[in-house]
């Protein structure tokens, strides 16, 4: 899109930060991880090192490696089904799973979903009423980004995890942003997943790596899981610039996740002050804004205040359905720090107020 200027040094993003080939290859050659050999069809010391490293984490016995997410959920919800032969899955209808992925869960593993939730809520314990059949699997997204990064309370997920209990469900975490979750419940990761049996997570997103996912369980799911990762196209002759780059992040981004989750309350205060936005609660690094208008002449301003401040704060605003409202996401992420709340603040009340 026009306005994610790639070669220009000086812009700036408030959220995740396209790299340049030059600088993922810096990356790379800069990593003690070059020295280790290189991986071949998902073997190998790196693959050993980063799964290992990741159900640490995440409290779990096993973790296997996987090229990209969507694969990571599809081998793992298939895997499930397969066992307990019952071929249906609960998700919310604003999931990742549900929105994102052209229903490859139901054209690829020929699964079938249960919708679970309300428009713009996180699952809560009440809604597992609505449930006519009981499925072998029930997926909660955390957070549910869609919904504006929203989090169902610690005592919501413990109720789930009861009735999953009784009823013989599997409860799986899409946790593609769990290290943004965790500051809320002001817990570790490895708490939160512990109420899960088993957990995605996303090496791209804020640990930063280039590309890449694990899935962490008990070694007899992770095992079995092992089938359908090569069934679906996720046994690459090599993944070393994933696996370089995720540990990097792991080691060198990790840590600094809670400071962008910190700053989201302080920022949303700020733009609050403006005259015709809508600012929600952050609950983590993310949240969303509304305002009105038209959303064609809006994105025109927008990319056209992008270009004039080499400043991108958020994505293109979008119509919300069944409103007449417009927004766009907020989130903060590994270079936030090279913008102000001031700038930010001078940047959205010309964008609404021009």
């Amino acid at each position: 899109m026009a306005w994610l200027n790639m070669h220009n040094i000086t812009h700036r993003y408030l959220g995740m930060s396209p790299k340049t080939h030059e600088q993922w290859l810096n990356i790379m050659n800069a990593s003690r991880y070059t020295s280790y050999e290189c991986d071949i069809y998902n073997q190998g010391p790196l693959v050993e090192l980063i799964e290992n490293k990741m159900a640490q984490k995440l409290a779990k016995p096993k973790a296997l490696f996987f090229n990209k997410g969507t694969v990571c959920q599809l081998a793992a919800l298939k895997t499930i089904c397969e066992k307990q032969d019952n071929p249906l899955i609960a998700i919310h209808p604003q999931s990742h799973i549900a929105i994102d992925e052209d229903l490859a869960y139901q054209h690829v593993t020929q699964l079938k979903a249960a919708s679970l939730g309300a428009q713009g809520k996180p699952i809560v314990s009440a809604d597992l009423d609505s449930l006519t059949h009981t499925p072998a699997v029930l997926v909660i997204e955390m957070p549910l980004r869609r919904a504006g990064f929203k989090l169902a309370e610690w005592h919501e997920l413990k109720a789930i995890r009861q009735w999953c209990d009784a009823n013989q469900v599997h409860l799986h975490m899409d946790g593609a942003r769990i290290w943004e979750s965790a500051p809320y419940y002001q817990l570790d990761v490895a708490d939160i997943s512990q109420l899960f049996d088993s957990v995605y997570v996303s090496l791209y997103k804020g640990i930063g790596g280039l590309s890449g996912a694990l899935l962490a369980g008990d070694e007899a799911l992770i095992t079995d899981c092992g089938i359908w990762r090569n069934r679906l196209g996720s046994q690459m002759w090599s993944n070393f610039p994933a696996l370089i780059t995720g540990l990097e992040g792991i080691d060198k981004q990790l840590p600094k996740i809670k400071s962008w989750v910190l700053r989201a309350p302080a920022l949303a205060d700020c733009l609050s002050a403006i005259e015709g936005l809508e600012v929600d609660t952050p609950q983590t690094n993310g949240f969303l804004i509304r305002t009105t208008g038209d959303c064609a002449e809006l994105n025109q301003r927008l990319d056209k205040q992008v270009k004039q401040t080499n400043i991108s704060p958020c994505k293109p605003w979008s119509q919300e359905n069944n409103s007449s409202k417009l927004y766009t996401e907020i989130q903060i992420g590994a270079d936030h720090n090279k913008i102000s709340d001031d700038e930010l603040f001078d940047f959205f009340n010309q964008l609404i107020n021009p």
